[in-house]
This record gives structure tokens, sequence and C-alpha cells, in this order.
């Protein structure tokens, strides 16, 4: 009774084992870590996915990441642009939202998304308490 009852333990121990991968072997795969995507980042390969060929930036962004365009409201009732999603190519002067029809994913190196609060640290007021996206077209 005895010796069958450390047989099942060890037959259950031998199982268990074998069905975690050891922390060493975890993550190893190079692949694996780019199927990891950020969610306030797209890359340059997510912006050269031939499903985007034909679509313009706007599109292309609300394709791959449409929380990017999500917005709370205005945040004044004296400004109605408050609290609205705008745009700015390598950090420089913010732009409405519409400019991102004129501009086409492939030339795109990479699209970052800030909150409201990362815009109002880098745009200062400029960014009327909403979103940016920051469109990359050379690296920073």
């Amino acid at each position: 009774m005895v010796a069958t009852r450390r047989c099942v333990a060890a037959l259950l121990l031998v199982a268990v084992s074998c069905a975690r991968p050891s922390p060493s072997t975890a993550g190893s795969d190079p692949r694996e870590t780019e199927r990891v995507k950020d969610p306030n980042v797209i890359s340059m390969a997510e912006l050269r996915d031939p499903v985007l060929a034909g679509m313009d930036a706007e599109k292309a962004i609300r394709y791959l990441r449409p929380s990017f365009f999500r917005t709370t409201g205005p945040q004044s009732f004296s400004n109605q642009s408050a609290g609205q999603v705008q745009i700015s190519h390598d950090y420089g002067p913010l732009q409405p939202l519409s400019q991102l029809s004129a501009t086409t994913p492939t030339l795109l190196v990479e699209v970052r998304y800030l909150t409201a609060n990362e815009a109002q640290a880098r745009f200062g007021i400029n960014a009327n308490g909403g979103p940016v996206i920051v469109l990359l077209n050379s690296k920073q």
C-alpha cells in the first residue's frame, strides 16, 4: 500500500515537472519577444505589413491600434478642441488629426501614442489636455 502511494506520487511529480518549461528555456526563442507588441508603439515592421498597402496613415493606425483614437470628450466647455487627439511629426508642432490622411505609413519609422499626461509634459499647454500620436519619420 505504501509502495503504491509512493509510486503514484513519483509519477505525479514527473508529470508536473514535464508540463512546466524550465526557467532557463522559457523565453529563449527570439521570435517570442518579437510577437509581444507594445500597446503604445507601432513599429516599422508593423507599418510595412502588406495588409496596409494602399491605406493612408490614419486608416493604418486605426487598423493596428484603434485605441489611439479614443478620447474622453472635451475637458473644457469653452475650448471644444480640448481633449482631442492631435499629431506631431518627429515631436514638432502639434497638428490636427486630419493631417494623418496626407501621410502614408511606408514613410514612417515608428508611431508612438502619448497619453494626455505625457503629451502635457512634452508639449505643455499646446496639448490641450488630450493624447498625441507622434509620427517618427527618422530615428530619435
